[in-house]
């Protein structure tokens, strides 16, 4: 690649490794947002209740939450290209031995637990592939981008309900959702354009200082919390839907789908957004997690349309702050990315997995309305632990300057 070339490809959004860094997650996570749209068949087949779709998300997020660290320095040893390649192949290889074996809630348990440890890879390495090709003042809108992946997996499990579930049975769904693996895998391999910069060349963007272990802790305990309360939706809807505000299970299937969209399209505003007033993102997190508690607040007395309009307002904010909290990471510490921001996924990863399990519990012990309460609580202390991570790290800059 010549300097011309690099300097055009800096000034724009690396696409090719955006559609890669989007359907890689996709596919890592299907198997645990497809078990929560299937719930209402393998609450017939198995006799899977709530806490024990709780439990089984649990499994798959706990384990990525485990493997995230260790893995995300392997990223930094071995390239994104090959970690990559071993998550394309590991998490198909769950989604065919789902279809074909998962006949039992402890065969469900086995499978989830390798593909949450293959995940692990997916995020540090979708991480370093686009902070070699993207521009500091670009960075808020591509991990935006990045970080719709997710979205889009709960999308496509949305879409499968009325799709490839009511009509051909959960098992067909998982068999289909394996065939993401071939884009994925040819966008890899035709992958090779070099990093724009020499290794840890890339100094921190807009004023930033490279983020300590402590302020990485920090945003890691906050993404936990909010994770614990944003998995609610990609988990439970499908069940609070037809429950409590009286859809069809198609219909709850559409708004999984609208919401997810929605998530998808808040990300990359608020990513755009940030870009345009060249913050370091730790407000705009904040701002979302505390929209998304009064939001949650709102839905319990809620039915119908207005629950419908509320979930795709919760989906926008208390889930749409993944990629900004991303973008604080790795526009502070861009000599370290897939290991910095590994040890934030693993805190988004043990709200996952421990989310589930504790609002399960909520739900089947009292009701879906208290779950709500509860998660709004959790957002409004991770804004207020994100708010506080942004006081102090500006604080050490003026003090630096």
């Amino acid at each position: 690649m010549t300097r011309d070339s690099q300097l055009a490809t800096h000034a724009s959004l690396p696409w090719r490794r955006l559609v890669l860094s989007v359907l890689i997650v996709a596919l890592s996570t299907q198997p645990v947002f497809l078990l929560g749209a299937a719930f209402l068949q393998l609450e017939d087949d198995l006799g899977l209740s709530i806490t024990g779709l709780g439990a089984l998300s649990a499994a798959f997020f706990l384990t990525a939450a485990i493997a995230s660290a260790p893995l995300g320095r392997v990223v930094e040893r071995i390239g994104w290209h090959r970690a990559m390649k071993i998550n394309c192949v590991g998490s198909s290889a769950v989604l065919v031995a789902i279809a074909l074996f998962a006949r039992s809630v402890p065969g469900f348990v086995v499978l989830l637990v390798l593909g949450g440890a293959v995940y692990g890879f997916a995020n540090p390495a979708a991480n370093k592939a686009l902070a070699e090709q993207v521009d500091a003042s670009r960075r808020g809108i591509t991990f935006g981008l990045k970080h719709a992946g997710i979205p889009f997996s709960t999308l496509l499990a949305g879409l499968a309900v009325p799709v490839l579930i009511l009509s051909v049975g959960w098992q067909f769904s998982f068999a289909v959702a394996a065939l993401l693996a071939g884009p994925v895998w040819v966008l890899i391999a035709v992958d090779r354009d070099p990093p724009l910069q020499s290794e840890g060349a890339s100094p921190p963007g807009r004023g930033a200082r490279p983020l300590t272990a402590l302020d990485l802790v920090m945003l890691a305990a906050a993404s936990a919390l909010s994770a614990a309360a944003a998995i609610s939706l990609g988990t439970f809807l499908i069940a609070a839907a037809v429950e409590k505000a009286s859809f069809t299970e198609a219909a709850a299937g559409v708004l999984l789908f609208v919401g997810s969209m929605a998530s998808i399209s808040a990300r990359i505003a608020v990513g755009a957004i940030t870009d345009r007033i060249g913050g370091r993102g730790f407000a705009g997190v904040a701002i979302l997690l505390g929209t998304g508690a009064l939001v949650f607040l709102l839905l319990r007395p809620t039915t119908g349309l207005a629950f419908g309009v509320l979930v795709v307002v919760a989906f926008a904010t208390a889930w749409g702050w993944t990629g900004l909290m991303t973008f604080t990471v790795v526009n502070a510490n861009t000599s370290t990315v897939a290991a910095s921001s590994a040890i934030m996924q693993a805190g988004i990863f043990l709200g996952a997995g421990l989310g589930p399990i504790l609002l399960g519990w909520t739900i089947d012990r009292y009701s879906f309305s208290t779950s709500w309460v509860a998660v709004a609580g959790l957002l409004l202390t991770a804004a207020s632990i994100v708010t506080l991570v942004g006081r102090r790290t500006r604080q050490s800059a003026s003090l630096r300057a």
